[in-house]
């Protein structure tokens, strides 16, 4: 015999499956949500060290020219193959090009593509064996406030994230996220 299902059968499995799949792709969005969060982590880390490597590198190298060193390059200019020694050389610690700022932040922004731009990058020299002060003020990578050869260059990457999931974005907003690095300046 061939018994025909009811007609409420098929309604119900409807209903059922129209209470359930909110629930599954929260839980599907908010594993990506979460997801996105360890990727930016990750490479907000990255850019701390990328960012604390450049700023190394060039610190001592702030205000130098070719007149003191031929291997000069200005931060704006790029090393061309003609002068492959060349190291770069800002003019000033602060300001919005050819400084030690700007080569910083160009350089945490390189590694964080994905998510835009950084939020803000903060940077600061200090003697080996100190940390930073709470404000992170750039002014203490200029010359007369560093000793080359003991200097730490602390650098402080700070980045939104905004969850793509509506909800969970409106259950906790936006979130600041920051990750931090030093090395040594040579």
């Amino acid at each position: 015999m061939n018994a025909k299902p009811r007609s409420g059968a098929r309604g119900q499995g409807l209903v059922e499956f129209a209470l359930v799949l909110p629930v599954f792709l929260l839980i599907l969005f908010g594993l990506i949500d979460v997801g996105r969060y360890v990727y930016l982590n990750s490479v907000l880390s990255q850019a701390a060290r990328e960012a604390a490597r450049v700023g190394a590198a060039e610190a001592a190298w702030i205000g130098k020219t070719t007149a003191d060193d031929p291997g000069c390059v200005a931060a704006s200019a790029s090393i061309t193959a003609a002068n492959p020694g060349a190291h770069v050389c800002p003019a000033t610690v602060a300001g919005a090009s050819n400084s030690l700022q700007a080569e910083v932040t160009v350089a945490a922004n390189r590694m964080v593509a994905p998510f835009g731009a950084v939020k803000d990058v903060y940077f600061s020299c200090q003697p080996t064996g100190t940390t930073p002060t709470p404000d992170w003020t750039n002014t203490d990578c200029a010359a007369a406030n560093r000793v080359a050869s003991k200097s730490v260059f602390w650098v402080r990457v700070d980045q939104t994230f905004t969850p793509i999931t509506p909800v969970i974005s409106q259950l906790i907003g936006t979130l600041t996220t920051t990750a931090s690095s030093t090395m040594v300046v040579n």
